[in-house]
């Protein structure tokens, strides 16, 4: 009688609830490849916007609402690429029109993100290091 071998694949997503809505997000290579693009673009546009609004007293008004926009525009993508597109709208008027508890919900999903990595990268090197000293 030979004996079957069962091979199971890890689901390649997440489910999270925001807000009491329910979101998959993607692990699969193509989203975490997005997913890194975007967490790329955000930090450097924050980087950009931190350096330009170095003094709000001497700002225009134009200026103030350029800052602001390009902020919620950063943003919106990151939870688009994370949670799909039209989530950003949806979840922005759940959270009050408020761009800053939004930021909340970007630092979680960069967490997840790097959690998910770290620990798929930490298996196989795990697994790696075991097959060595066999």
């Amino acid at each position: 009688m030979s004996q079957v071998f069962q091979f199971n694949f890890e689901k390649t997503y997440k489910e999270v609830d925001v807000a009491g809505k329910l979101f998959k997000v993607e692990f699969n290579d193509d989203a975490l490849n997005r997913y890194q693009k975007s967490l790329k673009r955000f930090k450097a546009s924050t980087e950009e916007l931190q350096n330009a609004a170095t003094d709000y007293e001497k700002a225009t008004d134009a200026e103030i609402d350029a800052l602001s926009e390009k902020q919620k525009e950063i943003t919106k993508d990151v939870v688009d690429t994370f949670l799909g597109n039209g989530a950003f709208e949806e979840l922005y008027d759940i959270a009050g029109r408020s761009v800053a508890n939004l930021l909340s919900l970007v630092h979680y999903l960069n967490d997840l993100y790097a959690e998910e990595t770290l620990k798929k990268s930490s298996e196989s090197q795990s697994k790696y290091l075991a097959n060595l000293k066999k």
